[in-house]
Parts: C-alpha cells; sequence; structure tokens
C-alpha cells in the first residue's frame, strides 16, 4: 500500500519548488504579431481558436471507446481526466482517493460557466484563479493564455456564451491537486521575450504570425518544451505538469501517460516523450517544410507512421482542422527556430498513416 501522507509531502515539496518563483508580476504584455482572423467574426474566430488552435476539446470533452471526442457533450468536462496515482499495480490506490484531476464543464449549465462572469472567465484563462477563487492547477495553461490579445481572448468568451449547457458536476479533485486549489500559488506566465524570435528570411512575417499561433493562442510550446528535472531530497519525479523550462523552449522532452492522451492502439508504447522541433539532429533537422506541416496536420513522420501526439492526426486530431495559411504559419516558425540540443528518446512511431 502506498504511504499517502509521505507521498503527499513529497509531492508538495515538487509543487513547491515549481511554483514558489510563480508570485510576480501577473500584468498582461502587449502581442504584436497576433495572426489576422481570416475573416471570422468574434464567436467564429473563439470556435476556431477553442475547438481547433488551443485543443480546448481535448482536455474538457469527454471521450468516447476509440479516443475520439463525445461530441454530444462537448466541453462538458472530464472525470479524473489525470490520475497521478493509478491502481497500477493492484493495491496502490484500491479506493481511488489520491491522485485524480478534473476538468471543467466549460458550457452554459449551471453545473457549468452558465453563472460565470465574462470577468471571473478571463481570470481563469490567464491568471489561473477559479469561479470559486481558488486557484487552478498548472496542467490548464493560463501560463501561455496569459498572452492571448484581448480581442482573441474576448472571441473565446464571445463564443463559449454559445455552447449549450450540458448536465455535468464534474468529480471532485483529490490530492495533490487540492492543495493546489486551496493554496496561493499560482503558476507564472511565459515571458513573451523568452518565446524565440523566427530567424530572418523572406518568411519572416509569417513565421511571426506562428510564433504567435503555436506559442500564445495554441499548445505547441507547452507540449514540446521540457519540463523542470525532478526536485526535492531524495530527489521526487514530477508526477503533473508544471510551468515549462523555457530555458529549452520547443526542445521535446514532456512525458505522457499514453491513456492520458486517448492513444488507444497498441503499437504506442505505454510512456510518450514530446518530439524535438528545433533543427537540431536530436530534433527535426532532417525534416523539410512539407514534412513538418504533414506532422502537424497529418500527425504523418517522414517514415510515414503516426506521429505520437494526441493532437496530431488520427481520430482526435483537431490541428487537422488549421486554416491552410495558420499552419504555413506555424511551420514557417518552426522551421526557424534555433535548435536546440535535446534527446528525446524512446522515440515514438506509431502505426501507418493511410
Amino acid at each position: 500500500m502506498i504511504d499517502h501522507d509521505r507521498w503527499r509531502v513529497a509531492v508538495l515539496a515538487v509543487v513547491g519548488l515549481a511554483l514558489t518563483s510563480a508570485c510576480g508580476d501577473n500584468v498582461r504584455a502587449t502581442v504584436v504579431d497576433a495572426a489576422p482572423d481570416a475573416g471570422r467574426n468574434a464567436v467564429e474566430r473563439g470556435r476556431y481558436i477553442m475547438n481547433t488552435l488551443g485543443a480546448c476539446t481535448f482536455c474538457h470533452t469527454p471521450q468516447n471507446p476509440d479516443g475520439s471526442r463525445d461530441l454530444t457533450r462537448l466541453l462538458a468536462g472530464i472525470d479524473c481526466f489525470i490520475d497521478v496515482v493509478p491502481d497500477i499495480p493492484a493495491g496502490t490506490d484500491p479506493n481511488n482517493a489520491v491522485g485524480c484531476l478534473s476538468s471543467r464543464n466549460l458550457t452554459n449549465h449551471p453545473t457549468g460557466l452558465a453563472n460565470a462572469t465574462d470577468a471571473q472567465i478571463r481570470a481563469a484563462m490567464t491568471l489561473g484563479i477559479r469561479i470559486d477563487d481558488k486557484k487552478l492547477s498548472p496542467v490548464m495553461p493560463y501560463w501561455v493564455y496569459h498572452n492571448m490579445t484581448d480581442a482573441d481572448l474576448d472571441a473565446v468568451i464571445a463564443y463559449m456564451r454559445t455552447v449549450p449547457g450540458v448536465d455535468h458536476t464534474v468529480a471532485a479533485n483529490q490530492s495533490p491537486w487540492l492543495e493546489i486549489n486551496n493554496g496561493t500559488m499560482v503558476a507564472e506566465p511565459i515571458d513573451p521575450a523568452t518565446i524565440p524570435m523566427p530567424a530572418a528570411g523572406p518568411d519572416h512575417e509569417s513565421a511571426m504570425r506562428g510564433r504567435y499561433l503555436s506559442s500564445m493562442a495554441g499548445l505547441c510550446i507547452d507540449c514540446h518544451t521540457p519540463s523542470y528535472p525532478p526536485a526535492g531530497n531524495p530527489p521526487q519525479p514530477v508526477l503533473f505538469p508544471r510551468p515549462i523550462d523555457m530555458s529549452k523552449p520547443y526542445a521535446g522532452g514532456r512525458v505522457w501517460f499514453k491513456q492520458e492522451l486517448g492513444l488507444v492502439d497498441p503499437s504506442y508504447p505505454a510512456m510518450v516523450h514530446t518530439r524535438n522541433l528545433t533543427p537540431h539532429a536530436t530534433g527535426l533537422a532532417d525534416w523539410t517544410p512539407a514534412q513538418i506541416k504533414a506532422g502537424i496536420a497529418d500527425g504523418k513522420d517522414p517514415d510515414g507512421n503516426a506521429v505520437c501526439a494526441a493532437t496530431h492526426g488520427n481520430v482526435i486530431s483537431p490541428y487537422a482542422a488549421l486554416d491552410a495559411q495558420d499552419l504555413q504559419d506555424i511551420t514557417n516558425y518552426i522551421a526557424s527556430l534555433p535548435p536546440i540540443e535535446n534527446v528525446t528518446t524512446p522515440d515514438c512511431a506509431g502505426p501507418p498513416v493511410p
């Protein structure tokens, strides 16, 4: 049986180290490289950001058995979306008393956000303050969305007001997430100055738009930037997401259980390491722009196999619906990143992509 008290202290020590520095200035930066809205009105722009670019449906819409999202319960929240203490091996957590984090019901129902004000939704999205004034877990990337433009934030909120209500009171969070919810710390937003600027060249303007789409309105920077290393004495593994190490932006190495990503095919390994996206030999140095584009939208690597990512390809991919110009902008940005050495093996290749 697990020693819950000892485990909780160890996890909280890691949480403290991860978030102690996160109590600084929360003033939002002015972003000047935001992408155009492709002629959409506010609600349409918000729908595109949430359901495609920001992949909000991935974390907030229940799964079907094949890993796809149940769109009859769009954005209705997921019970125990992440369980850092699954009952594996049997007896580790037989009563499922610790480890679970549920994602919020975002629909227009009293069990969701029907009674939340626009200001409360904005505070949750950008500052990590829940509707009840408690703190959000940094699994919710408010520390990324903090840098989203005001126009895009307004568009997201406008769209959320149109989402049909679904009656679903999500399961309560468990330790260690409760300690974060009831604490005083929030994760530090990414300083835009630490987000790499694209290299000079004919595609610079496009790449600047891609920088915004992938680092401020989207989550490429979240999944593909390494976490901080284990901490504590003795060192303890980091069991849940925390603010990323911006000394290695886009260098990969985040680790996920494949079940968390909705990857159900047995060819995927149990643990998925995100790929180094920089043009280093340990990353995408040998990938052409066309191959990068195929990896993003089609989930296909240069060998024709599925990349091990929940948001690329397969039945759960939102990025297949990216606008052609946005896809090109993100591709141009990724291709222009400064190279960073970071071996993210074991490498992962899923089943062949048709």
